[in-house]
């Protein structure tokens, strides 16, 4: 009985084949052959065939390319359908037959079902494309470029093959006697999958064409190239270069230039991998079935076939499947496969929009199918069914308001859903753009970078609307810099009209935002619903914004302000039988992996039996879980976590915590959790695990951008074993990397929330006290400061050097991210006020344009002055956040600012080589190369005094 996975997720590799035989051949090498996931939903557009199973510990899916068609285009199309369909893709594998380049003399000593496998050469990524390059002055063909090499994870594995080979033989052999005695009809004469004969295997000269017949009986012996006789008859491996075009080569003088044009490094010709390299990197295996000359037939097809597949299962096994897990996706990789393949060739390719598009600066993590959001889970199979029906048909509904609001609690599921109908969409076609709002992310908690990242995935998803963003750029660079309300117009809404006023035929386009709560201004959340409110559908566009977020109350004011724009669903309001139905899909299904995980590393008399956790218990946690998901999510990471102990005796703990009368939700999902921290501890051993965790996860809980281990150690001067320690047993509520290197998150604000809460003070062991949290991180970061900032601390050449032409390497060594997170600020063209002893911000100064690069408090602690990349000093009162004065007159950027001791005047330096000195109220100083001058802000002239300052 074939397997069915839950989850199309779960397939990381794939595997592409061009003809039926490659695919018959890949199909009776897996280890187990499955059916199509639970969830997949192969869209309309893909024609892709799938063929779906396993190899080693991988997943694979193989894509089998449309019967007939061959070459760059179609393998490209495959590629394309296949990561759209499939987007948690890894890494990719091109595998089928090619035409060898034998050439004895160049030690090229290659024959017919060997291997050719891509490798970079030091000059080529492994493949090059013969069709490509331009004709030179004397009538020569100059091959312009190669292309993309392999994944990484790939040549590793590759190398450590290598490795294996010069140790013991390679298992292809092993592999394909494997595969005939499990399909003996595949050694079918004249059709086999086996070694063909070395009398069958004749390389001639290149100048001796074949001479008629489907064998070469007829060809002229004496221009057979003479080659050893080989001790054995198992195919050998090579690896190096393979051209790729669109023409099928079968002269061997075409043959023979392309081993010119590459340095004599080219071993093989085939017809696809140019379509993909540099759009689904992967790996191209080849089995030799030729000699690309006129020689060409087709009987050592099937057998080149197989050999090539079955080198791939071996490669695989080389290939760790953490490895695997941490290796970007490919639809990350190549942003280019987020547009249809017949967009390829429209302007977004070129490089003029490139570089206008890579202006646009994202907000790291936001996007629903980012890094960050990678292991956040979506709706399972069967779950929020309804709730689901009813968004996609408010999506289709012509007649439907623009802006569908779903609010709920804490932990109801909202994110959950937003994610799912992200992904839901994104296969459909219409998803235009993503934006996740995050607290305690710097890029992701306020509209600095909001409207840039969705522009820049509009332009990805609506190829055409590129061309208007980067009209829009080119005729006012500074857009970047301008409101949000300016910058949502000109580089959103417009572009976006326009391209629909082109259309003729209606079509959508749907934007999520989720977590709007969690934008921290309370005038950004107004500001952004008043600019949605304000999107309108046309005769050929349809528009709709899902926004989800907390019935927190500036979401609400936000709400009412545009009444009448929008339609709403409180979660919270749907019916607790369904809720309850839908939390109890969920936790049979969790608890089942639990089980099955557990039982495979213990111990025979160990097990879990086949029932646990039993329906009575599922049905009390399903109760006590009901309305939040969060907690039913909380408490399946609790009891699977091997470092706290048995899945049973966790499970009884949560029990136990739910037969409390008394307790909130809150307490019933964290308690557990933090209760493992003490568990059989007291006294003082108790009281230092204690405010160990007060001192971390406090740490972690109030950060302003998110930590590694390694930061966070020596942040709180703290070993960094205790750190993990600490952390180890909170994987339920913490997203703990196993790098020391990679910031450590929240899973879910409501924990935070939960620990903060002073309504816990007296309650709640583990209570954090926020204000005092904030001082003691503050006192940190300044002895931080102090203990490793000195003058020219990157040993710069000289005083202004960029950013950009700094060595990363030294940047990283010398200001490390914890001494980064002590001493820098922003860079959103803000200035804020906070309030030292509460870490709030008391006021959000907001009016420069571009970058603020000096911010000076005035001696008497009343004014701030500010310098910007705009021209101008600005000068704000301290106690109520107006801007007082703006100074204008510099003609370039102003880097430096500061008081005078009687906080009277203000100096401010410029780019230009000038100084001023102003009047706080009305005088300025003007001290430049060519004397002193004084004038008034209004440009009246005082007169001037010559001389040298």
């Amino acid at each position: 009985m074939k397997m069915r996975l839950e989850s199309p997720n779960l397939y990381t590799i794939g595997w592409i084949a061009a003809l039926p035989i490659e695919l018959a051949a890949a199909t009776a090498l897996l280890h187990d052959l499955h059916v199509a996931p639970e969830g997949f939903e192969q869209r309309p557009s893909d024609t892709n065939s799938y063929t779906w199973g396993r190899i080693g510990e991988h997943n694979v899916v193989i894509a089998l390319l449309p019967a007939g068609v061959y070459g760059n285009t179609p393998a490209a199309t495959t590629a394309s359908n296949l990561i759209h369909s499939l987007p948690h893709i890894r890494i990719g594998l091109l595998v089928g037959i090619g035409g060898g380049i034998a050439r004895p003399d160049l030690d090229h000593d290659i024959r017919l079902g060997d291997v050719v496998v891509s490798q970079p050469d030091g000059t080529t990524g492994g493949v090059v494309q013969y069709d490509f390059g331009k004709a030179k002055a004397n009538g020569a063909w100059e091959r312009k470029g190669s292309l993309d090499k392999p994944p990484l994870v790939l040549l590793s594995a590759l190398g450590r093959l290598q490795a294996q080979h010069e140790q013991a033989p390679s298992k292809v052999p092993e592999l394909l006697q494997k595969m005939l005695e499990a399909n003996p009809y595949m050694k079918r004469p004249k059709k086999a999958f086996t070694y063909q004969g070395a009398e069958n295997d004749r390389l001639f000269q290149s100048q001796h064409d074949h001479v008629g017949g489907s064998n070469c009986d007829k060809c002229d012996s004496a221009w057979e190239v003479k080659r050893d006789r080989r001790e054995s008859t198992d195919p050998e491996i090579h690896y190096g270069v393979i051209a790729s075009g669109n023409k099928l080569i079968k002269d061997a003088a075409i043959r023979d230039s392309l081993l010119e044009d590459t340095g004599h490094q080219c071993l093989c010709v085939e017809m696809e991998a140019a379509g993909l390299m540099d759009r689904f990197p992967c790996l191209v295996i080849r089995g030799i079935c030729d000699y690309a000359d006129s020689h060409k037939n087709d009987r050592w097809q099937r057998y080149a076939a197989a050999t090539a597949a079955a080198f791939a299962v071996e490669l695989l096994r080389f290939v760790p499947a953490r490895q695997l897990e941490a290796t970007q996706r490919v639809i990350e990789a190549v942003q280019s496969l987020k547009q249809e393949v017949n967009s390829l060739s429209i302007p977004i390719q070129n490089v003029d929009y490139r570089t206008a598009l890579n202006q646009l600066h994202v907000a790291d993590g936001a996007s629903f199918d980012s890094r960050a959001e990678e292991h956040n889970p979506s709706c399972l199979p069967g779950t929020r069914v309804e709730l689901l029906k009813d968004i996609c048909r408010w999506i289709d509904d012509p007649d439907s308001k623009t802006i569908f609001w779903l609010n709920g609690m804490a932990g109801t599921g909202k994110s959950t859903i937003s994610r799912t109908v992200a992904q839901m969409r994104h296969k459909y076609g219409d998803l235009g753009a993503s934006f996740f709002f995050k607290r305690g992310e710097p890029e992701r908690g306020n509209l600095a970078k909001f409207v840039p990242t969705l522009a820049r995935q509009l332009a990805w998803s609506i190829p055409e609307v590129a061309s208007f963003i980067k009209s829009v750029i080119d005729a006012d660079p500074a857009i970047i810099g301008r409101t949000v309300r300016e910058q949502f117009i000109k580089l959103v809404w417009e572009p976006v009209s326009k391209v629909a006023a082109m259309q003729t035929t209606l079509s959508s386009v749907v934007i999520v935002i989720d977590a709007l709560d969690e934008c921290e201004r309370d005038d950004d959340i107004k500001l952004l619903l008043d600019l949605l409110s304000n999107i309108r559908s046309t005769t050929s566009l349809r528009a709709r914004v899902l926004v989800t977020s907390r019935p927190d109350i500036p979401v609400c004011f936000g709400f009412r302000a545009i009444d009448g724009s929008y339609q709403n669903m409180e979660l919270h309001r749907i019916p607790q039988s369904i809720i309850e139905f839908d939390i109890s899909v969920f936790l049979h299904h969790e608890f089942a992996k639990i089980r099955e995980n557990f039982n495979m590393l213990v111990e025979e008399g160990l097990e879990l039996p086949v029932h646990w956790p039993g329906e009575a218990n599922l049905m009390k946690l399903t109760m006590a879980a009901s309305p939040l998901f969060i907690f039913a999510a909380t408490l399946c990471r609790f009891i699977s976590d091997s470092h706290l102990g048995n899945p049973d005796g966790l499970l009884q703990e949560v029990l136990c915590s739910t037969n409390s009368g008394h307790a909130s939700k809150l307490d019933m999902t964290y308690s557990p959790v933090l209760k493992q921290q003490v568990i059989n501890r007291s006294g003082r051993e108790r009281c230092d695990i204690v405010k160990s965790f007060r001192l971390v996860v406090g740490t972690i809980i109030t950060l302003a951008s998110p930590l590694s281990m390694r930061a966070l150690a020596l942040l709180l001067d703290a070993d960094v074993n205790k750190v993990t320690t600490r952390l180890r047993v909170l994987h339920s509520v913490l997203e703990v990397p196993r790098s020391l290197d990679l910031p450590v998150r929240l899973l879910h604000q409501s924990f935070r929330d939960y620990l903060v809460d002073p309504k816990n003070r007296e309650t709640l062991e583990f209570w954090i006290d926020e204000e005092f949290t904030h001082r003691n991180l503050a006192k940190r970061c300044l002895r931080l400061m102090r203990g490793a900032l000195h003058e020219n601390i990157c040993g710069l050449s000289f005083p202004g050097m960029h950013r950009a032409t700094v060595d990363t390497a030294r940047l990283e060594q010398r200001i490390p991210p914890e001494l980064q997170y002590a001493s820098s600020a922003s860079d959103d063209k803000t200035v804020r006020i906070w309030g030292i002893k509460t870490g709030e911000c008391k006021y959000f100064l907001e009016s420069h344009t571009r970058r603020v690069y000096s911010v000076v408090l005035s001696y008497d602690s009343t004014m701030v002055a500010s310098a910007s990349g705009d021209k101008t000093v600005r000068i704000w009162d301290a106690k109520t956040g107006e801007c007082k004065h703006v100074l204008q007159g510099h003609t370039d950027v102003v880097r430096s600012v500061m008081f005078s001791y009687d906080s009277t005047m203000v100096a401010s330096a410029s780019d230009h080589n000038t100084l001023w000195i102003w009047d706080v109220g009305d005088i300025l100083i003007r001290l430049d190369d060519g004397g002193i001058g004084l004038s008034r802000q209004d440009g009246t002239d005082l007169g001037r005094k010559e001389g040298r300052v």
